[in-house]
């Protein structure tokens, strides 16, 4: 879980022994799916490949950035699924998703991510916080791709790990 800490204005996250940055060092991308089975895929093998078209996207954000933060939303689904941060550059040597066997267009080469949160957020959660890299529409309102500024970035971050306390909270009250 991750414990947010205050320093000169600038909010630092650790999340299992990773210090991030929520600042211009990090920064953020809504990843679209097709269907909640290839979100459930990567959150087990750790590896994902997007449209083709952010390859180079995705592959200079990681090189030049300290932290590449991926928030996932399955198309229809009207909620983030959780996030996770980008181990690797795109890399045709990564193992392929077995998902993407089945797609209509072409992809990226495969890359690693590892998983800091796993919660689906409703978008009614979330519908407050706008995208100043998209006109300033709510961050909601995204394509595959679609990068997020990075104070909103983080705070839709932070809303998904409060809603994922509160679910283990209420797991571990009705646990006793």
């Amino acid at each position: 879980m991750w414990a947010w800490k205050r320093l000169a204005g600038i909010c630092f996250v650790l999340s299992e022994g990773i210090l991030i940055c929520a600042c211009t060092d990090t920064r953020y991308y809504v990843v679209k799916s097709f269907n909640h089975e290839n979100v459930k895929v990567a959150q087990k093998d750790n590896i994902w490949a997007t449209q083709e078209k952010n390859e180079e996207l995705f592959r200079e954000a990681f090189e030049m950035s300290r932290d590449v933060i991926l928030i996932f939303s399955v198309n229809k689904s009207r909620a983030f699924q959780g996030y996770a941060r980008m181990e690797s550059p795109p890399d045709p040597k990564t193992a392929t998703p077995t998902w993407s066997k089945s797609l209509l267009w072409k992809s990226s080469a495969p890359f690693t991510i590892r998983w800091l949160t796993i919660c689906e957020v409703n978008f009614g959660r979330i519908g407050h916080l706008n995208n100043k890299y998209n006109e300033n529409q709510p961050v909601l309102i995204g394509r595959d791709g679609q990068e997020i500024d990075p104070e909103t970035g983080a705070e839709l971050c932070r809303v998904i790990d409060e809603r994922a306390q509160y679910y283990e909270n209420k797991n571990q009250h009705q646990d006793r």
